[in-house]
């Protein structure tokens, strides 16, 4: 193996307990940080969800079911288009600096709604370019927190993109419910990229990537500053050097792959583009986006900006809880828990929206009972389906290929986003018994996927995880 030496300073190594829960603060600190860009995408999420009573400006213009839907989804598509050269972009010129780089797009993009002027193509610009800057996020922001953490940390590292995105959702919900205006909501929104980049600047690129361009030294300072001073430097930068050469053996001489090498890398294809379908299909997206619609659909007594909150604030409690216990229940666990739970609630769904169209539910209090549902979906959802397929393929592809497979399977993700965006609307008011109906047959076939296919990968190395995908090698 044609290894990189790089000279260790014995007398460092030697960690105590209190540098190892440093350590694990400062990784924690820098992924946090690296997700507030999390944040700034979950106000794109939800930032124009249609609502009674909020965001009546003189300006305002009213949009038909058509171009509200457009400008609703727009922002979906430009995801897609964004998510796909991220793992190119980060693999080249840096995780971090890759990061820094997609505020300019946020900011700019709520700035031209800002702008809008009752213009439906400037609106639908903004929240395009904002899109960008989204989909970009959910592939830059996981390969910075795998690059960064121990393994031990990886699954809540991991879970900070999604906790982030529901806190981003949250704030445009209470934001959007607080001001008077759409401008001062859209600046609202533009300050936290801002604060982004104040505060995301100072923290150190990723290790990982510093050893691949050849910047050893910079690489031993970012992981001693992230894991210790104590921190065992030579032996961090043995095993990239064998992970690196784990990932060249997948490749033989002119190109070709081995039957095993090629078996495991369909299988991880298989594996994060089966979970982005379960998660996408589950209709969460179309329940977060159109909340206060099926409010107003069931005829509940509840104002659609309260629920909304309720809801948001829901799902976000219950993805600090998949923070919580992520990296000690495992990821698989909550897959399942997840997918069985949000199947129910699906079938619940069906139910209660058969009765109200019989109108028996018509003057009944068991019309509440639609706020409690939606909460313990969106709460199943954000346990595992929601915050998982956002990461896993970051664990289970190798490291030089992670980038790429991420970006698919992100620009996947957002393609069949954009899809339910475009339509849920439409459907849920046409036949809604039928649309729930679909959603409960798919959110069944993802419970079984991930009972069948899907493996654990909690405090596993790659080695350990790629031993697995492609099962027992035999002897020679």
């Amino acid at each position: 193996m044609n290894r990189k030496t790089f000279r260790e300073n014995e007398r460092l190594i030697g960690a105590n307990e209190a540098e190892e829960a440093k350590s694990c603060r400062r990784q924690l600190l820098a992924c946090f940080l690296a997700s507030l860009m999390s944040l700034s995408a979950g106000t794109v999420i939800a930032g124009w969800s249609p609502t009674e009573g909020s965001l009546q400006d003189d300006d305002m213009k009213k949009w038909s079911t058509e171009q509200e839907s457009w400008i609703i989804s727009i922002y979906v598509f430009g995801a897609l288009i964004g998510a796909l050269p991220a793992g190119f972009l980060g693999q080249k010129y840096g995780r971090k600096s890759l990061l820094l780089w997609l505020a300019a797009p946020m900011i700019a993009g709520w700035l031209i709604c800002v702008l809008r002027l009752e213009s439906l193509f400037l609106e639908c610009l903004g929240r395009f370019v904002c899109g960008i800057s989204v989909g970009a996020t959910t592939v830059a922001v996981p390969l910075y927190a795998r690059e960064v953490s121990s393994d031990v940390l990886r699954g809540r590292t991991g879970v900070f993109l999604d906790f982030m995105l529901c806190a981003g959702i949250l704030y445009a919900y209470v934001a959007r419910a607080v001001l008077q205006g759409v401008r001062q909501f859209c600046l609202a929104c533009a300050v936290v990229p801002v604060m982004f980049v104040v505060l995301f600047a100072y923290l150190p690129e990723s290790p990982v990537y510093l050893y691949n361009v050849g910047r050893y030294e910079q690489a031993a300072s970012a992981l001693r500053w992230l894991r210790g001073r104590r921190f065992d430097v030579k032996n961090e930068f043995d095993k990239i050097e064998t992970s690196k050469c784990h990932d060249d053996e997948l490749f033989e001489r002119g190109g070709n792959m081995s039957a095993e090498n090629k078996k495991f890398l369909a299988r991880v294809t298989i594996i994060s583009f089966g979970l982005v379908l379960a998660q996408r299909l589950s209709g969460a997206g179309g329940v977060i986006q159109y909340s206060s619609t099926l409010f107003k659909m069931s005829g509940s007594t509840i104002d659609p900006n309260t629920a909304c909150i309720i809801v948001g604030t829901f799902q976000l409690v219950a993805s600090g809880v998949s923070f919580l216990f992520i990296d000690k229940v495992g990821r698989r666990t909550l897959l399942l828990i997840s997918s069985a739970v949000i199947t129910a609630c699906l079938v619940l769904l069906v139910a209660y929206f058969s009765l109200i169209e019989n109108e028996t539910l018509v003057d009944s209090p068991w019309r509440m009972t639609l706020l409690l549902i939606l909460c313990v979906f969106i709460s199943a959802f954000r346990l595992g389906l929601g915050p998982i397929p956002w990461f896993i393929s970051t664990e289970l592809s190798p490291a030089l290929y992670g980038g790429r497979i991420q970006s698919l399977a992100a620009s996947f993700s957002w393609s069949l986003s954009f899809v339910i965006m475009k339509t849920f609307k439409i459907f849920v008011e046409a036949n809604p018994v039928l649309l729930w109906c679909s959603f409960a047959a798919f959110s069944a076939a993802g419970f079984l996927f991930v009972l069948f296919y899907v493996p654990e990968t909690n405090n596993k190395s790659r080695e350990q995880i790629h031993q697995e995908l492609i099962g027992p090698t035999q002897s020679t």
